[in-house]
């Protein structure tokens, strides 16, 4: 090994080693970026810049609405705000619309984030000439919405709150313990506490998307909300820095689980809404086949959804649009707000329920990119071929991309979509797994990974044995129904 060779390799066992201490194990990174010497030593100066950031108070200008209504003496402002924990949110208004024109990315070969214009993910013009960078095409722009509501007042113990949260009630079950139905005196869920840990929230959410520093623009906002108490709003971005953003906001500051003490998302009016760019389907068949996959299978919309999708919620209603074709073929608006609502800009994909968990919000996001790249290539006659059985052929494809959206195969898996298989490794709750379950066996032993490649292609006991014989053998499809066939 030459010098030049010792000293590569030396700078990445350096990188690795400081991104362990920060939490970062090769499991959570292997999640959003690709290991090699360039991206590793970006990522550590990209961390350590955060940190930095949080530590000096730096944070994005016009994350809220400016005000010097909290003027306090002895403090003083870095940038438009107060320190961490001094610092209170004060929401923009809900019309107020900033983003749009840009999306945020994460390259997995540098390990940066980078913005690039909306216009790449539209047709060539005159004016300008798109598809910079080819390989952005795969990902749809994605800006999300996280409505969350204060813990206060009333407080309930956690089999209660389970309870209601499975059954999506809205904080009704009480039991006889003492910690249950009793006022919440902590000191934490007062109101001025709350308001300083939902900007320490909103601040940490720009700072691991990439937006820190007192002259950066933010890549979240904070709005007010009639139905809520508060909605963070995200800039356009794609799944790459949806997974980067979230895994470095937990991993390096706690900040969701930090959160979750004093709000809620998985509450009855909360939802995590999802906006798409509609000029960004330049395809009519893959946008009608998009939209029609939310239509025809309401099952699946409200089990991805983790909420009832039907005429008893209004807001989250799936209702087919008369001259289907022609609404498609135009991209007319929709009638009405609905679970899918389709404005003059945007896509907007209201059933989602909101969240603190990451793993719940990848998976949304996971969602809609596979659906996104399921519909891509189709064409008419796969609609005719494949329409009945759309959800079936929905969960093969999730099957062969596994590894691409893990935490929606295990949610499939988990909630009986996608049987006979096993979950696939997955950093829940951020713990190290020292063993690797592989999914191609069906007994409860490991399976080493040179065994997985080991055994033949068509054997009926790989996982890629039963995908290849459920698509092209003769029992077709055997075995492999939806839990609602």
């Amino acid at each position: 090994m030459t010098r030049k060779q010792q000293t590569k390799a030396n700078n990445f066992t350096s990188s690795i080693y400081q991104l362990q201490n920060k939490g970062y194990s090769e499991k959570i990174l292997s999640n959003f970026i690709n290991s090699n010497a360039l991206s590793l030593s970006n990522f550590v100066h990209l961390t350590n810049s955060m940190s930095d950031a949080v530590s000096k108070n730096a944070f994005a200008k016009q994350m809220m609405r400016y005000t010097d209504n909290n003027n306090l003496e002895g403090y003083t402002k870095v940038g438009a705000y107060y320190p961490l924990g001094i610092q209170s949110i004060f929401p923009f208004d809900y019309s107020y619309k900033p983003f749009g024109a840009e999306v945020l990315d994460f390259n997995p070969e540098t390990g940066e984030f980078i913005t690039y214009e909306m216009q790449e993910w539209r047709k060539e013009s005159k004016y300008y000439k798109n598809n910079t960078v080819p390989e952005l095409m795969q990902f749809i722009p994605m800006g999300m919405e996280l409505e969350l509501i204060y813990r206060t007042t009333d407080r309930q113990c956690e089999d209660c709150q389970n309870y209601d949260q499975e059954h999506d009630y809205e904080d009704n079950s009480y039991c006889e313990t003492e910690e249950c139905y009793s006022y919440n005196n902590d000191e934490n869920h007062n109101r001025n506490i709350i308001y300083k840990e939902m900007f320490k929230f909103l601040a940490l959410l720009n700072v691991s998307f990439g937006a820190y520093g007192t002259r950066s623009n933010p890549v979240w906002i904070a709005k007010h909300d009639s139905s809520v108490d508060i909605e963070f709003v995200s800039m356009p971005m794609t799944i790459r820095a949806f997974k980067a953003g979230l895994y470095i906001a937990e991993t390096q500051f706690k900040a969701f689980k930090n959160a979750s003490q004093y709000a809620k998302g998985y509450y009855g009016p909360c939802g995590g809404h999802i906006h798409l760019d509609k000029d960004s389907f330049t395809n009519t068949f893959q946008y009608y086949a998009f939209l029609s996959m939310h239509y025809d299978n309401p099952k699946l919309i409200a089990s991805i959804a983790q909420r009832s999708v039907g005429e008893d919620n209004q807001w989250a209603y799936l209702y087919k649009p008369n001259d289907f074709a022609k609404v498609v073929k135009y991209k007319l608006n929709s009638a009405s707000r609905q679970a899918v609502n389709v404005s003059s800009t945007t896509v907007e994909l209201r059933y989602f329920r909101s969240n603190l968990k990451i793993n719940r919000l990848l998976k949304n996001v996971e969602f809609i990119q596979a659906m996104y790249e399921f519909t891509t290539a189709m064409t008419y006659q796969d609609l005719a071929r494949f329409k009945e059985n759309s959800v079936t052929n929905f969960m093969l494809f999730i099957r062969a991309n596994r590894y691409k959206f893990p935490n929606l195969f295990n949610y499939f898996v988990v909630r009986k979509w996608i049987k006979k298989e096993k979950l696939v490794n997955s950093v829940k709750n951020f713990e190290t797994l020292h063993q690797v379950f592989y999914e191609d066996n069906n007994n409860n032993t490991h399976q080493r990974e040179d065994q997985l490649y080991a055994q033949s292609i068509w054997n009926n006991e790989t996982a890629e044995g039963r995908l290849l014989n459920s698509m092209f053998g003769s029992d077709n499809l055997n075995g492999y129904e939806r839990e609602d066939s």
